[in-house]
C-alpha cells in the first residue's frame, strides 16, 4: 500500500514574514483519495509527516515549500527518512505545467482549486509521475558528544568529566553494536579524553532510512543523525516511462531526422551525416522509442525500411509522394533548417494526422491514472483497448515489460543491435565507474575538511578567549592608520601652498624664485622633492655642504636644475674642500650669493633676475676657460706618455736617440701649473701664467727652420705620429726580412 500526501498553498507566502503559508492536504492510498484536509501550517504539515510517515509527498513546484536551495535542505532533513518528495511537474529544468502532466493520466481538474491542484498532484505522484528531490547521498554521519559544557567545576570536577565522557563512549558503542547488527558498513573517528571519549563520529555508509539510530539529547549526551549532503540537488525520475514517438526520416547522404510525440509536438530534428544506420539508430535511442517511423516517398526505402525494423516500428508510407507544396503545408507551424529536415517533417506530421482519429474520444473511454501514451502506443501496433487495458500500465526497471517483438532483416541487423547493446552497457559501466570516482573525491575532501576542523579545534578556545583582544588590537591600528593619514592629509596640503606661493614668487617682476635646501645630501633633495618638487630649471640655495658627496652632484646634474647658489661662508668652504671643481666637471652653475643677495623664507625666497644672470654670464666665461685648460692638460699628458714610450722602445732597439726625427724638431712642451678655480664675483681676477718652454739644443743646420715658425701643438702632435708610423713599418720589415 502506497500513502501519498499532496499539498497545494491556500493561502500566504513561504517568502513572507509576517503571512506564513497554509496548505490544502489530500490523502490518497493506491490512486484513491482518502481524506481532505484545509489550513495545514508548516508545524503541523511535520506533525503530520512524523506521525503518519507517508510514502510520498507530492507539490507541483518546490519554491511553494522553499525559496532557495538551503531552505530545501532544511526542509528535507526535517522530513521522516523514508519520506520521499516528489515534485509532479518536472526535473527543475524542463518543467510543465501541472494541468498538462495531469492530462497524460487522463485526470481533469479546477486548476483555480488549491484543493484541487492537491488532489491531482496526489494522484499523478501515486500512478507513478513525477520527479523525486534528492538532496542527500547513500552516507549518514552519526555524531556523539558531550551534551552540556564542562565548565570549570570545583572539587568534584574530575569525577564529574569522567562521568561524562564514559557516558559519550558508552553511547557511541551501542550505536556501534546497532549498526553491527544491521549489517551495515561503517568507520569510527574518536576524540579521546580524560575519562574516556568527548566526541565519536560514526560514518556509515547508508541511507538515513536505513539506519537504525534516532537523533537525541539528555542531560550529559547527544546524538545527531546527518545525512551527507550532495552539492546539488538532483531530480530523479519516480518511475522510468517508455516514452513513445513518432519518426520522420528523410534518407540520403545526409539524414533529416524528426521526432514527435503523440501530441503531435516536436521533440527534435536534426539533419545527420550518418555513415552507418546504427548511428540513426542511436540518435532516435537517445529521445524515446519509436512506435512509428514515416517517410515521404510511396515506398519505404531500404535505409528507412533497416531503421524501423531495428525499432519494431510500424511503418507508414503515403499513397504516393508528398509534393513540395504538400510538406510545407503540413511542416507549417514547425520551426525547420533545411530541405532534409522539412521532408522527415512533414512525413512525421502526416503519420501522426493519421492516427489522429483513432485517438478521439478516447479520453472518455479510460479511467483515471491511465497512461494515455501507452494506450495510444497500443493503438498505433492494432490492439484493442481491452487488452491494453488489461496490461501493466506503469513500467519500472524492476517490472518486466510487454514482450514485443522485433524482427530483423538479416545478420546486418542483428550486429547492429548486438553491438547497440553492448553500447548501452559499457556507457552504464562509465556512468556507474564515474560516479564511484566521484563519491572517492568527495570522500576524499570531506577527510581533508575533517582533519583540517581537528586541527583548528585545537586553537579554538585560545581564539574565542582572545577574540576580545584582537577587536581591541585592530581597534587601535584602525585609530594609528587614521593618524597617520591625517598626518598625511596635513603634509599635502603644507606642501601645496608651498607650491602656490613658489608659483606666486616665480610671476614676481625682477625677481626669480628659489628653493631652499638645508643640507646638501641626497636625502634632503629627496625632501625638497616630496615637498615642492625639484623640476627642470629650478635655482636651488643650499645652506650647508657638510658631508657631501658626488652622487648628490649627479643628482642635482640628471634634475636638469638651472643653478646652485651657496652664501658666501658655504661657497669659500666648498671652493677649499673642491666642491666647485666638482660642478665644474658636470657643468652645473654653482654661484656665490654675495652679490645676489637671496631672501629666504621658510623653504622658498627669491634673488634679483639681472644680478642672477650676470652672475651666471661670469660662471659660463669661467668654464670656458676652465675646459681649455683641461684639454691642453690632458694633450700634454698623451705627449709626455708617448715620448717615455718611445724612449723605452728606443733603448730596447739599440738606436741613437739623436737620429730620431721628432728629437730635432719637437720643442718640449713644460706642463702648465693648474689653473685654480675661478674666483667669485668680489675678488680681482689673477693673471695667467705663460706657459714655459724648455730650450733643447738643436743642430746648426735646422735652427733657422726651428727660429722661422714655432711648430703648432696639432703638427708637433702629427709629426710624431708619423714619425713613430715610419720606425714601425722600417721594424717590421726588418723583422720579415730576417
Amino acid at each position: 500500500m502506497t500513502t501519498v500526501f499532496g499539498i497545494d498553498i491556500q493561502k500566504g507566502n513561504i517568502r513572507s514574514q509576517s503571512a506564513a503559508p497554509h496548505f490544502c492536504l489530500v490523502r490518497v492510498e493506491d490512486g484513491k483519495v482518502i481524506s481532505e484536509e484545509k489550513g495545514v501550517s508548516i508545524p503541523k504539515l511535520f506533525r503530520l509527516l512524523r506521525t503518519e510517515r507517508p510514502d510520498i509527498l507530492a507539490v507541483d513546484s518546490v519554491q511553494e515549500i522553499a525559496p532557495s536551495d538551503k531552505e530545501l535542505f532544511s526542509f528535507l532533513s526535517a522530513m521522516p527518512a523514508e519520506t520521499k518528495l516528489v515534485q509532479v511537474t518536472g526535473d527543475g529544468i524542463k518543467m510543465d505545467s501541472l494541468p498538462t502532466v495531469a492530462a497524460r493520466y487522463n485526470l481533469r481538474f479546477d486548476k483555480t482549486n488549491p484543493l484541487e491542484e492537491a488532489k491531482a498532484s496526489a494522484l499523478v505522484a501515486s500512478f507513478g509521475g513525477g520527479f523525486e528531490v534528492v538532496a542527500f547521498e547513500g552516507v549518514t554521519t552519526v555524531t556523539v558528544s558531550r551534551g552540556r559544557s564542562l565548565g570549570r567545576g570545583g572539587w568534584s570536577q574530575n569525577r564529574y568529566v569522567r562521568k561524562v565522557h564514559g557516558g559519550v563512549k558508552t553511547r557511541a558503542r551501542e550505536i556501534e553494536a546497532k549498526l553491527a547488527e544491521a549489517g551495515l558498513s561503517y568507520t569510527v573517528e574518536s576524540r579521546r579524553a580524560f575519562g574516556g571519549e568527548s566526541r565519536t563520529i560514526i560514518s556509515v555508509r547508508a541511507p538515513r532510512s536505513d539506519v537504525p539510530v534516532a537523533g537525541m539529547k539528555s542531560g550529559d549526551i547527544q546524538v545527531h543523525v546527518i545525512p551527507k549532503r550532495k552539492d546539488k540537488i538532483s531530480y530523479l525520475p519516480l518511475t522510468k516511462k517508455t516514452s513513445y514517438v513518432i519518426v520522420g526520416l528523410d534518407p540520403g547522404t545526409t539524414v533529416g531526422l524528426s521526432i514527435l510525440d503523440l501530441n503531435g509536438n516536436l521533440l527534435h530534428t536534426a539533419s545527420v551525416r550518418a555513415q552507418s544506420p546504427a548511428e540513426v539508430i542511436a540518435e532516435i535511442s537517445r529521445v524515446g522509442k519509436p512506435v512509428v517511423v514515416a517517410t515521404d516517398k510511396a515506398e519505404m526505402p531500404a535505409g528507412v525500411e533497416k531503421i524501423r525494423r531495428a525499432f519494431a516500428a510500424v511503418p507508414w508510407t503515403p499513397k504516393k509522394d508528398i509534393l513540395i507544396k504538400e510538406k510545407y503545408a503540413a511542416a507549417e507551424g514547425y520551426e525547420f533548417a533545411d530541405d532534409h529536415q522539412r521532408d522527415s517533417l512533414a512525413a512525421a506530421v502526416l503519420a501522426f494526422r493519421s492516427f489522429q482519429p483513432k485517438f478521439e474520444n478516447l479520453k472518455k473511454r479510460l479511467p483515471a491514472g491511465t497512461d494515455i501514451d501507452f494506450v495510444r502506443a497500443g493503438i498505433i501496433r492494432g490492439k484493442t483497448l481491452d487488452k491494453i487495458l488489461s496490461a501493466p500500465v506503469i513500467r519500472t526497471d524492476e517490472e518486466t515489460p510487454e514482450a514485443e517483438p522485433e524482427v530483423f532483416a538479416d545478420e546486418k541487423d542483428l550486429e547492429i543491435a548486438r553491438l547497440e547493446g553492448e553500447v548501452a552497457k559499457l556507457r552504464k559501466l562509465i556512468r556507474g565507474l564515474s560516479e564511484d570516482l566521484e563519491a572517492k573525491d568527495k570522500a576524499v575532501k570531506k577527510l581533508q575538511r575533517r582533519l583540517s576542523l581537528e586541527r583548528n579545534e585545537r586553537t579554538a578556545d585560545i581564539l574565542l578567549s582572545g577574540e576580545i583582544t584582537s577587536r581591541d588590537r585592530e581597534l587601535a591600528q584602525t585609530k594609528k592608520a587614521l593618524r597617520k593619514e591625517e598626518r598625511r592629509s596635513k603634509n599635502l596640503r603644507i606642501r601645496l601652498d608651498r607650491m602656490k606661493n613658489y608659483v606666486a614668487l616665480q610671476a614676481g617682476d625682477g625677481c626669480l624664485a628659489i628653493k631652499v635646501m638645508q643640507l646638501l645630501s641626497r636625502d634632503a633633495v629627496k625632501s625638497v622633492d616630496e615637498e615642492m618638487g625639484v623640476n627642470d630649471g629650478d635655482i636651488l640655495y643650499v645652506l650647508k655642504i657638510d658631508g657631501w658627496g658626488k652622487s648628490v652632484i649627479r643628482d642635482l646634474a640628471d634634475a636638469k636644475i638651472k643653478a646652485v647658489i651657496f652664501p658666501k661662508l658655504t661657497y669659500d668652504r666648498a671652493r677649499e674642500q673642491h666642491l666647485i671643481e666638482e660642478f665644474r666637471r658636470i657643468n652645473l652653475p654653482a654661484l656665490s650669493g654675495v652679490n645676489l643677495s637671496p631672501r629666504v623664507k621658510g623653504k622658498i625666497g627669491v634673488v634679483n633676475e639681472a644680478a642672477f644672470t650676470k652672475s651666471l654670464s661670469e660662471w659660463d666665461a669661467a668654464e670656458e676657460v676652465f675646459l681649455k685648460e683641461r684639454r691642453h692638460e690632458e694633450f700634454s699628458g698623451m705627449v709626455e706618455e708617448y715620448q717615455v714610450q718611445r724612449r723605452r722602445e728606443v733603448n730596447v732597439l739599440g738606436i741613437d736617440p739623436a737620429t730620431l726625427p721628432y728629437n730635432q724638431t719637437v720643442p718640449e712642451v713644460v706642463q702648465k701649473p693648474k689653473v685654480k678655480p675661478a674666483p667669485s664675483v668680489q675678488e680681482a681676477p689673477k693673471p695667467k701664467p705663460k706657459p714655459v718652454l724648455k730650450k733643447i739644443t738643436v743642430p746648426e743646420t735646422q735652427k733657422k727652420a726651428v727660429q722661422k715658425e714655432e711648430p703648432k701643438t696639432e703638427d708637433i702632435f702629427s709629426a710624431v705620429l708619423s714619425a713613430y708610423r715610419k720606425e714601425r713599418k722600417k721594424e717590421m720589415e726588418k723583422t720579415e726580412n730576417g
